[in-house]
């Protein structure tokens, strides 16, 4: 297998390769090179309908399947899957969170100028919708600091329901931040299949990345709305026993079916697996 040639980025401390290899796909020729560019920037995802968006995963974890460590999942991964997940943003209308990625970490919905230059070029926002979905929106104070809150370079929208409190729900639109109210399901928490539903219906979204974070993604997948999933794998241990999974708790013994697998491998060796893959039905 050939080994990506670094360019001139990574000796100066980005760790960027020009190339991926592409060691499987469903359809296509395989083995060979994939420049980190055109990797994911270049994907021809489906197109959902008004009730139900194509709904996309996008996760990291460490080798031994940890998904936080230390609190936080973006230092899992190295730059090139910062690259590639910035890559997946560009296909999607809006970008999916649970409330505990932005109380615990943050929300930033950005992809690269490039890519921002051809969503502008197709008459979409540069950026994708960044939405937080929460049953109560209840945040501590120091959550209205994050750059969800502060930055000005995407839209925002929080989706909630009526168990949310009026003071509550004003001060997040205080803050900038439009809140909408969406059905909660028979256990009283926020239903998954209404907020695809209104961000189909009210917002024109018809693929719908979601980038966690385990626990959401146990309601998404326990209502049959993953679509495919991309997930990196670092070649890395968590070293952190009870940390979340990609999914935080049981969704059922779910078989997956492999569409496509890259790595970045440099003369060290392989740095990175990306797999990108959906369940078999």
């Amino acid at each position: 297998m050939a080994t990506p040639v670094l360019n001139p980025s990574a000796a100066s401390g980005s760790g960027l390769p020009e190339h991926l290899d592409l060691v499987y796909h469903e359809s296509e020729p395989y083995p060979r090179r994939v420049p980190l560019r055109a990797a994911y920037a270049d994907l021809r995802l489906p197109e959902g309908t008004p009730g139900r968006p194509f709904c996309y995963l996008n996760m990291v974890q460490t080798f031994d399947g940890a998904a936080v460590v230390e609190g936080t999942a973006f230092t899992i991964g190295g730059d090139a899957d910062h690259h590639l997940f910035r890559q997946l943003r560009v296909h999607a209308g809006a970008v999916l969170y649970g409330a505990g990625t932005l109380i615990h970490d943050d929300v930033i919905v950005t992809t690269h100028p490039y890519l921002q230059e051809r969503r502008a070029g197709q008459g979409v926002p540069p950026n994708p919708l960044a939405v937080v979905a929460s049953t109560a929106c209840d945040f501590p104070d120091e959550v209205f600091q994050r750059k969800f809150f502060t930055r000005t370079d995407f839209g925002k929208l929080m989706l909630t329901t009526a168990q949310a409190s009026d003071a509550r729900i004003e001060k997040i639109r205080a803050a900038g931040v439009p809140v909408e109210i969406v059905a909660a399901g028979d256990d009283g928490r926020l239903d998954v299949r209404a907020v695809l539903r209104r961000l189909g219906e009210a917002h024109g979204v018809r693929r719908l990345l979601c980038e966690g974070g385990p626990r959401f993604n146990v309601a998404l997948a326990n209502a049959g709305l993953i679509d495919e999933l991309f997930v990196t794998t670092a070649l890395r241990a968590g070293m952190e026993p009870d940390a979340p999974r990609l999914f935080a708790s049981s969704i059922g013994d779910r078989r997956l079916q492999v569409i496509s697998e890259l790595r970045y491998q440099t003369s060290a060796g392989v740095q990175e697996y990306y797999f990108r893959l959906r369940f078999v039905v």
